[in-house]
């Protein structure tokens, strides 16, 4: 009986024991788990940066690309055939109004010249003398009507001669540069044949297409920023000089001549150039990086930071420009609006600003 007491006070023993071990394994199981839910807690504060909303100029603009053009760009052809007798230009050359540049078979019509002119001298001379003759009764009518038709031909061969003549010596139209020479001495050239063309360079057009959907935005006079791809470092002001009257058919679009000033030369014909125009103007303007907000089920949100909480903002947009957008409604001057991190925000918790971005 004595042992049976005793070996029953040792089994109770051990199942207390053992209740005290699991009750104690269970306490510290419960507070791992707390404390594992607080970490988690202050873990789940995302970090975010924040950029002060700020109203400023926003411009409604886009980028045409087009082609530098001489402010005029001439091409002189051949108006006689015959032999280049002398080449006065190469390409680079500075020219002015009225400048000799070719001669073709000049001294040929020189000869020819004086020929018809030695005619109708003669013919002249000869009117004369019948005239004398007829009015002394002493020449017939019909010797005078043939004197007289001889007369007017000479003085029209010499004419006709006479301008051949001027056109065997191609002048400059203007002063420019030659950009092209197209033929050479002692080469053979014929009626229509390109000799040189020459442009000027004082100011300079960029030729660019305006869509048709952008086209009741602009008109002559308008302002235009142009950027060069060969001049990275500079921009030109420009300004709408011709909008053509019809659309292009195959890409209806309004050909259109941007005017820019060149007075030192450094704007070149064929070079690419980018014209930035502005269909309209929004000052005071509240604008935000796009990839701050954010399309749910057609409309758009952003997060602002508000109180060291997110706090999440319909808002309504307008135009793109570049990688911001206008904001019409949902935003005023001064909210935080956050540009980094949002994507772990939620409505109503806590967020840790790490920058602001003014």
């Amino acid at each position: 009986m004595k042992k049976f007491v005793v070996t029953a006070a040792l089994c109770l023993g051990i199942i207390l024991l053992g209740g005290l071990v699991v009750y104690g394994a269970k306490a510290k199981f419960n507070e791992r788990e707390a404390n594992r839910a607080n970490n988690n807690h202050e873990q789940r504060i995302p970090n975010v940066k924040v950029q002060v909303v700020t109203p400023a100029l926003l411009e409604d603009k886009f980028t045409l690309t087009g082609t530098i053009d001489g402010w005029e760009n001439v091409t002189i052809s051949a108006e006689v055939a015959g032999k280049i007798e002398w080449k006065g230009v190469e390409t680079g050359d500075a020219v002015k109004k009225d400048q000799e540049i070719f001669r073709i078979d000049t001294e040929t019509m020189k000869v020819r010249y004086e020929q018809a002119k030695a005619q109708a001298l003669l013919a002249a001379q000869e009117f004369d003398r019948i005239q004398n003759l007829t009015n002394k009764g002493v020449s017939a009518k019909r010797d005078q009507d043939s004197v007289v038709a001889n007369r007017d031909v000479a003085e029209a061969d010499l004419r006709a001669v006479e301008i051949q003549l001027k056109k065997s010596i191609a002048r400059a139209p203007m002063d420019g540069v030659v950009a092209h020479v197209f033929s050479k001495q002692d080469e053979f050239t014929d009626i229509g044949k390109p000799l040189v063309r020459i442009v000027k360079l004082h100011k300079v057009k960029v030729r660019v297409g305006i869509p048709e959907r952008d086209i009741t935005y602009f008109k002559a006079g308008d302002i235009v920023r142009v950027q060069l791809d060969a001049i990275p470092d500079r921009t030109f002001d420009g300004k709408i000089h011709l909008i053509a009257p019809a659309a292009d058919l195959v890409t209806h679009t309004f050909e259109t001549e941007i005017a820019i000033d060149n007075p030192d030369a450094c704007l070149k014909p064929g070079m690419i150039a980018r014209a930035h125009l502005v269909r309209k103007q929004y000052p005071d303007a509240i604008s935000v990086p796009i990839f701050a907000t954010a399309l749910i089920d057609d409309k758009r949100f952003a997060f602002v930071e508000k109180d060291g909480k997110a706090e999440l903002r319909q808002v309504e947009v307008g135009v793109l420009s570049g990688s911001n957008i206008h904001v019409t409604d949902g935003l005023r001057p001064g909210d935080h609006i956050i540009v980094a991190g949002q994507r772990d925000a939620r409505p109503g918790e806590a967020v840790n600003v790490t920058e602001t971005i003014p």
